[in-house]
């Protein structure tokens, strides 16, 4: 299979024109306007960033923009005071905390719970158990990893490397025409596009059946799929102006690529992926409403979103109307301060709140451009440094979940992929941490008893500290 770099390297251009969270293409992008929608946190109650801020502005709560294989934004703001959080998983008395289980997915599905209706202390399909938590005590801290795109062979057999060091297992967000290649893309219709036409490259014939192997071993391993929609239309005609029928085309369109790619494609390799197993999305770019989107995700079964980022780190809650779980990304303080990106202003090098998505820390780090082998380095060890902050913040406070949210990339000589592989190895494994999908963080809370969930959804975020490291 071709490197996805090669294969995408022509999205600079339309990284370029639109802000996009994390694109997967391996040029120097430059992203130029903010584009996603920013709910800031319960402090600041009722008020949404939307639209048109440049990167590297200092508006509260406007962390950056959206995710995308194809280029991002830029994080904005700066804030906090304060020293860092002592690190956890240490030595000492901690209260009782919830032992639900994250072994891997070896066992057989007969008798098990199933992902729609978890049943407290009995066994999911892909081998975790959530527990109800008893009176006093501590949920654990989860830390939910996830990759868009998820089209590079490479990328799948390094991070399936990783789970076998240590328990973890992770979520992927699949394009759907990676199932098609350059000779099959006419079956792919996009909302407001021409039929055939897509944002991100296609695959050649024969890299179709590694990421159908790929896409098997993941799902025999325990890890979740879910659907990054199709053509990773961004900006014009893409997700920002998409209404709700278009969101009802884009979603049709991806379900029958993954009930037709061996007509599609005149294959008989089998795919073990089917529609039932796909619980959630992220939308290219972050882009899109609630509004418009909500409603189509309901249409066709979805439980998730993990497009809108919020300000620090709070428990997911399901949306009024429609009971999507809203599981997006935090914007948080990056550790210490940023040396490679010289235009930011002095003041917005520290403490500068982010998406932490990898993209967004690369914009941020170094304008989406790759630096010196020397400052790579520096700018990959800050990264791990602020997910280290982020699980010390929530450990030692309110235990909300870590969304971490990368690419299949080599970025910044391969920084972010570095970066939170090193935090998985040093983390997974730690008393009371699971590092999870998707679906089994939504499986432990729908065991909890209500109004102890209610509880832990109506902490207030973890902001994070100031720090000078």
């Amino acid at each position: 299979m071709r490197s996805r770099t090669a294969k995408l390297s022509t999205i600079a251009a339309t990284c370029g024109a639109v802000v996009l969270s994390a694109c997967s293409s391996g040029t120097d992008a430059a992203p130029a306007t903010v584009t996603a929608k920013v709910t800031v946190a319960d402090t600041q109650p009722g008020r949404t960033q939307s639209g048109n801020t440049q990167p590297g502005s200092t508006q509260p709560g406007a962390g950056g923009t959206g995710s995308t294989d194809a280029g991002g934004p830029a994080a904005a703001g700066s804030g906090g005071s304060g020293t860092a959080p002592a690190s956890s998983g240490a030595t000492g008395s901690k209260p009782a905390t919830d032992t639900s289980s994250s072994a891997p997915a070896t066992a057989t599905k007969a008798g098990t719970a199933s992902f729609d209706n978890p049943v407290d202390g009995q066994k999911l399909p892909d081998g975790f158990v959530p527990h109800k938590l008893k009176p006093g005590q501590k949920p654990p801290q989860f830390v939910v990893v996830s990759f868009d795109g998820v089209g590079w062979d490479e990328k799948w057999q390094y991070w399936f490397d990783i789970s076998k060091k240590v328990p973890f297992r992770f979520t992927g967000f699949l394009s759907g025409t990676y199932l098609l290649s350059d000779q099959t893309k006419l079956n792919y219709q996009p909302p407001k596009h021409d039929r055939g036409s897509s944002d991100i490259n296609w695959n050649l014939p024969e890299d179709l059946p590694v990421e159908i192997d790929d896409l098997n071993s993941a799902l025999a391993a325990g890890n979740e799929i879910g659907t990054h929609f199709n053509g990773h239309f961004c900006g014009a005609g893409g997700g920002s102006e998409w209404t709700e029928a278009d969101w009802n085309q884009e979603l049709d369109q991806f379900f029958s690529l993954l009930a037709n790619y061996q007509k599609n494609n005149n294959i008989s390799k089998k795919l073990n992926l089917t529609k039932d197993d796909i619980k959630g999305e992220r939308t290219p770019c972050l882009e899109g409403t609630e509004e418009a989107l909500f409603p189509a995700l309901k249409k066709h079964g979805l439980e998730y979103d993990s497009s809108f980022t919020k300000r620090g780190i709070s428990w997911p809650k399901q949306s009024p109307k429609y009971k999507i779980w809203q599981i997006g990304m935090a914007e948080f303080p990056m550790h210490g301060t940023i040396t490679g990106n010289t235009d930011l202003p002095p003041e917005a090098r520290t403490n500068h709140f982010q998406i932490t998505m990898d993209y967004n820390f690369w914009y941020s780090q170094e304008q989406a451009r790759s630096a010196s082998p020397e400052q790579s380095k520096k700018d990959s060890q800050q990264v791990v440094d602020t997910y280290q902050d982020m699980y010390d913040a929530t450990f030692n406070g309110n235990r909300a979940p870590l969304i971490l949210g990368n690419h299949f990339n080599q970025w910044n000589n391969n920084a972010y992929s570095d970066a939170i592989g090193a935090f998985v190895l040093q983390t997974c494994g730690k008393p009371d941490t699971q590092c999870v999908p998707f679906r089994d963080l939504i499986a432990w809370m729908k065991v909890q008893d209500p109004a102890r969930l209610a509880q832990l959804q109506n902490q207030p975020p973890e902001l994070g500290k100031g720090n000078a490291g």
